[in-house]
């Protein structure tokens, strides 16, 4: 496949493979939530906690996000840094390190009970930080404005996918939000130059993620190899490793030049 030599043709290629997947998901027959997605492998209770490990599984996000959140509170109060040519590239990173906060708390509190009702509760969080990621990338591969302007529109658009899917039924624009947001910044990765150092982590942070959901997939093969960790467990801990993964890049990144385009 031949490329768009240009930045503005790249710019439109990634907006035509947006707006083919907005297409997609609005054509495609509807798809309902399994309800077997609630039936995990380890429902072990333990110290009056059901579905112990999964819950407590979760404060992996806890530390993660609140470790981001600090780095980035004390770089606001440094001013300039390496991590951040303009202060407010900060935004969409302090709204996805929120995420990965909130997370912690959605997702244990599903887990407590998981059915459908408290499934939107972990799900809402997670969309704050896949959509907050891809704002960033937009922010710092293609334009600062830009990424800044699109974050809300963004956000809330993950939001309204959980909220769609628990009105109508259709879980196809959730599955794009999470999927087609992590594409999204993949393709902009390959196609745009860095601002910054050390940006193809974020493909590192793909892998991450892809390897969380191959353990989520294998949730009760894992667990019975020996009966000790479960693959949602361990999706829970893969997943808080790529958000530590994320803020590592944040801290030993620099200003970067971009190529010619």
């Amino acid at each position: 496949m031949l490329l768009p030599p240009t930045k503005s043709g790249r710019i439109w290629l990634v907006v035509l493979v947006a707006a083919v997947g907005v297409l997609a998901v609005l054509m495609l027959p509807p798809l309902q939530q399994p309800q077997s997605y609630h039936q995990f492998a380890d429902q072990r209770a333990m110290f009056g906690i059901p579905n112990f490990m999964n819950v407590v599984s979760n404060g992996g996000f806890l530390v993660v996000g609140l470790m981001g959140l600090g780095f980035l509170m004390q770089k606001r109060a440094a001013g300039a840094s390496g991590s951040f040519i303009e202060p407010s590239e900060r935004l969409p990173y302090a709204v996805f390190f929120l995420g990965a906060v909130l997370t912690c708390f959605g997702s244990a509190y599903y887990h407590w009970a998981p059915n459908d009702a408290t499934l939107v509760w972990d799900r809402i969080p997670m969309t704050l930080a896949f959509m907050s990621l891809l704002a960033a990338t937009i922010s710092e591969r293609i334009n600062v404005k830009a990424g800044r302007r699109l974050l809300w529109p963004l956000v809330l658009a993950g939001a309204g996918s959980v909220a769609y899917w628990r009105w109508q039924g259709n879980l196809w624009p959730y599955a794009a939000a999470q999927y087609f947001s992590i594409l999204l910044v993949g393709l902009l990765v390959v196609l745009f130059p860095p601002r910054y150092s050390r940006s193809t982590d974020l493909l590192g942070i793909v892998g991450l993620y892809a390897l969380a959901k191959t353990a989520e997939a294998l949730d009760d093969r894992i667990f019975a190899v020996a009966r000790i960790i479960s693959g949602h467990t361990l999706k829970h801990l893969i997943a808080a490793i790529a958000v530590l993964w994320l803020l590592r890049m944040l801290i030993k990144r620099s200003p970067g030049v971009d190529r010619p385009t």
